[in-house]
C-alpha cells in the first residue's frame, strides 16, 4: 500500500504538476502575467482593494487548493507508513535504541510518515510513549519532516541542486550528531499525554498467523484507522498553519518581499530563518513557500533556509514534545540549534551555487 500510494502520487500527480511549474518558471506559462501571491494562476486573486479579512480568506483558500492533492496523499501515505511501522513486531526494540543508532533508526522509521514536525511529533510520542528512547522520538520527528521522500524528489525538480543538497546535509547533521548529543540531557522522562491506547494497540499484522486474505483485510482496516487518527490530529494544525501563513502573506505581499530580496544575502537568510521559527505549516507547504521566494528573485541561500526552516523543529513541536523530553531544556536547545542550522543551510547553499 505504501509503495502503491507513493507511485500513484508521483506519476499521477507530482511529476506532471512539476513539469507544468517548470514551464512557468522558464517564462512560458499560458498566463505569464497572472501569477498570484502564493501560487501560479490562483482561483481567488488577492488585490489591493481587498480588505484584510477577505484577503486572508482568499489566501487561505488558495493555499488549500494549491496543496489539496499533496495533502490528501500525505494523509493516506502517512497512514500506510505508520501502520507498517506499528505492525512490525520488533519495532519496540528498535525504538529503545539510544545514541547514534537510535537517532538513525528513528529517522528511517519516520521517513515514510510524510508529515511535518508537529504531526510527526504526535505520531512519534504516541509510538514511543511506553519504552522508546529520546533519540528515536526525535529521529522519527526529524526524519518525517526533513527526509520526506516526496518532498525531496519534488525539490530536485524545482530548485537548484545546491539548495537541496544543503538541506540534506544539515538534516543529516541534525539527526546523526545533534539528536544523540542533546538526548543525553534528558534526565527524567515523564509520562506522555499521547500514550498509545486501545486504538494504537489494535494495529497488528496477521501473516503468517492468519491467511493472506485475512491479512489483506486487516491491513486495509489498520490503514483506515490510522489515516483517520492522523487526520484528526493533522487537520486542525493544517487549518491553523494555513491561516497563519495566509495572514503573513497578506501583511507582506510580493512588493514587500521583493524589497527584502535586495538586502545583504546573510541578512536575508537570517530574516527568513527567524520568521520560519514561528511558522506552523503542513507537510510540503515549505516547497510552496520556496517557489514563492524563487519567483520573487531570492537567492538560493534564502530558498534553502526556508526549505529547512519551515518543516523542522520549532515552537509548536516544543510544546508537543516537552513532556517526553523531560521538560524544556532539550526542546529549547533544539530550537536554538535549528535556528543556527537554518542560517548554515542558507550559507552552504550560497557557497555551493554554481557547482552543480
Amino acid at each position: 500500500m505504501l509503495i502503491g500510494f507513493l507511485l500513484l502520487f508521483l506519476y499521477g500527480s507530482r511529476f506532471p504538476s512539476e513539469a507544468t511549474k517548470g514551464v512557468c518558471i522558464e517564462g512560458e506559462c499560458e498566463k505569464p502575467h497572472d501569477h498570484g501571491e502564493l501560487n501560479f494562476h490562483e482561483k481567488y486573486p488577492v488585490t489591493e482593494a481587498d480588505a484584510f479579512p477577505l484577503a486572508t480568506v482568499k489566501s487561505s483558500a488558495n493555499f488549500w487548493i494549491a496543496n489539496a492533492t499533496g495533502m490528501t496523499f500525505a494523509l493516506v501515505i502517512a497512514g500506510a507508513g505508520l501502520s507498517l511501522v506499528l505492525s512490525y513486531k520488533r519495532i519496540s526494540s528498535f525504538l529503545e535504541l539510544k545514541g547514534l543508532k537510535g537517532a538513525a533508526m528513528g529517522s528511517i522509521i519516520g521517513m515514510p510518515l510524510n508529515m511535518c514536525a508537529n504531526c510527526s511529533a504526535v505520531a512519534s510520542v504516541g509510538m514511543t510513549s511506553k519504552s522508546g528512547s529520546a533519540e528515536s522520538t526525535l529521529g522519527i520527528i526529524l526524519g518525517g519532516a526533513l527526509f520526506n521522500f516526496i518532498g525531496i524528489i519534488t525539490m530536485f525538480t524545482l530548485f537548484d541542486a545546491a539548495v537541496v543538497i544543503s538541506r540534506i546535509f544539515f538534516s543529516l547533521v541534525m539527526i546523526l550528531v545533534v539528536v544523540p548529543v542533546v538526548s543525553k540531557y534528558v534526565i527524567q522522562r515523564k509520562e506522555s499525554p499521547f500514550v498509545r491506547g486501545d486504538l494504537m494497540n489494535s494495529i497488528s499484522c496477521y501473516f503468517p498467523e492468519k491467511t493472506r486474505g485475512e491479512t489483506i483485510v486487516k491491513c486495509f482496516e489498520d490503514w483506515l484507522i490510522l489515516t483517520g487518527n492522523i487526520a484528526l490530529k493533522l487537520l486542525p494544525l493544517m487549518l491553523i498553519g494555513t491561516i497563519f501563513v495566509a495572514v503573513f502573506r497578506v501583511l507582506f505581499p510580493n512588493e514587500v518581499l521583493e524589497s527584502i530580496a535586495s538586502y545583504n544575502p546573510l541578512l536575508v537568510i537570517t530574516i527568513v530563518s527567524f520568521i520560519g521559527t514561528f511558522l506552523s505549516i503542513p507537510v510540503l507547504f515549505e516547497i510552496l513557500l520556496g517557489t514563492v521566494l524563487l519567483h520573487l528573485g531570492f537567492t538560493n541561500g534564502a530558498i534553502a533556509a526556508i526549505l529547512f526552516t519551515a518543516p523542522s523543529y520549532r515552537i509548536f513541536t516544543l510544546v508537543l514534545t516537552k513532556e517526553k523530553l523531560g521538560g524544556y531544556t532539550v526542546p529549547v536547545i533544539l530550537i536554538i540549534t535549528t535556528f543556527i542550522f537554518r542560517i548554515g543551510t542558507g550559507v552552504l547553499a550560497e557557497a555551493l551555487t554554481g557547482y552543480f
